[in-house]
């Protein structure tokens, strides 16, 4: 079988990809070695990256042209928010405070999200799309197949790995293959590598707890 584009950009970015799904913060997590700081620290940080993920689905909602792609990322928009409710649910049992600001990484990160819904091609913007939601069904599957849904982690695992967040991701690698044209191939490479580098520095941040540095 022939190569698709979506099998081009994971094989070009399988040095990144294998770093970010192999990244410490989630061999400890499955192991139960992760320090509560540092879990705290990602719920912290991720929720954020989140509310940017639901205004990034506005811009590329408006932006869609037809109902095919509108209809699914109106859904999105509705997945988006039930997974704010499991951060909100999370921190008000473990009394971890949402209302903080964004570290360099987050911040860079969710704005990189935001320019390319905004000024880029919608190839570059289903890119970035399909990458984020892509690495997070990874990260987590390496997860599961040795946590199961243990918790205090189940939610978000199950969340990540659901059959209906597998066949999300599918559907947005199609969408991808039916917008970007040859002449994207270019900008696309360029937006696939960057968001995998983009996760790969989220969980180096949230393991290190980087933040500003004055």
């Amino acid at each position: 079988m022939t190569p698709t584009l979506l099998d081009e950009l994971l094989q070009e970015a399988q040095p990144i990809w294998h770093a970010m799904t192999e990244h410490p913060f989630l061999r400890e997590l499955t192991t139960g070695r992760l320090t509560r700081e540092r879990f705290d620290f990602w719920v912290q940080q991720d929720y954020l990256f989140v509310h940017a993920g639901v205004r990034f689905l506005a811009l590329l909602i408006a932006r869609a042209p037809d109902a095919e792609l509108r209809s699914g990322l109106l859904e999105a928009a509705v997945a988006f928010r039930n997974e704010l409710a499991i951060f909100e649910d999370y921190a008000r049992t473990h009394h971890v405070s949402l209302a903080v600001a964004p570290t360099p990484v987050c911040l860079g990160y969710a704005s990189y999200l935001l320019a390319t819904a905004a000024t880029g091609s919608l190839a570059e913007a289903l890119t970035v799309l399909w990458g984020a939601e892509k690495a997070y069904y990874d990260a987590w599957a390496t997860v599961r197949q040795t946590l199961g849904l243990a918790e205090p982690y189940a939610r978000w695992i199950e969340n990540w790995t659901s059959p209906q967040f597998a066949a999300w991701v599918d559907w947005l690698g199609q969408q991808l293959l039916r917008y970007a044209s040859e002449a994207d191939r270019a900008a696309v490479r360029a937006a696939f590598l960057a968001t995998a580098r983009y996760e790969y520095l989220f969980w180096d941040m949230v393991y290190h707890r980087l933040g500003w540095p004055l």
